[in-house]
């Protein structure tokens, strides 16, 4: 069976791609507005967080400060935790598109900070941020 051939001229090519990449931006926006599950994000929190900080109002301080109302809050602030100097002096604080960052690998992020875990996955870094808001003063 002979297949028709096709030919398509530049500003066709043009179109065509800009339609993908405008397609493609639309369901990026769809999927950053996608409301997050906010047991799976408490779940995705404890697995990669809850070893080192606890989140419940009053609770002492593990390896890491108290992340109860960490989101919006100045770096290094928590009254009571021994911040590492970068962190002391830092001028950050702690939004979606700091903690970001921060999860994915807090040594890239601020050079002589403690906190040695990394999570390379966005989906798993989304969750643990959406948590953190979600337990957080608005």
């Amino acid at each position: 069976m002979k297949v028709p051939s096709r030919r398509w001229s530049l500003g066709s090519l043009v179109a065509c791609l800009a339609a993908a990449m405008a397609a493609t931006a639309c369901a990026g926006a769809g999927l950053a507005q996608t409301p997050v599950d906010l047991e799976a994000a408490r779940r995705q929190f404890v697995t990669s967080c809850g070893t080192c900080h606890a989140v419940e109002a009053g609770a002492p301080a593990r390896q890491g400060p108290n992340l109860g109302g960490v989101y919006g809050r100045r770096a290094g602030t928590l009254p009571d935790f021994r911040y590492s100097p970068a962190l002391q002096g830092a001028d950050i604080v702690w939004t979606e598109a700091t903690l970001d960052p921060w999860i994915e690998n807090a040594q890239a992020m601020r050079a002589g900070t403690i906190m040695n875990y990394r999570q390379a996955d966005p989906a798993k870094r989304r969750l643990i941020i959406a948590f953190l808001k979600s337990i957080s003063p608005q």
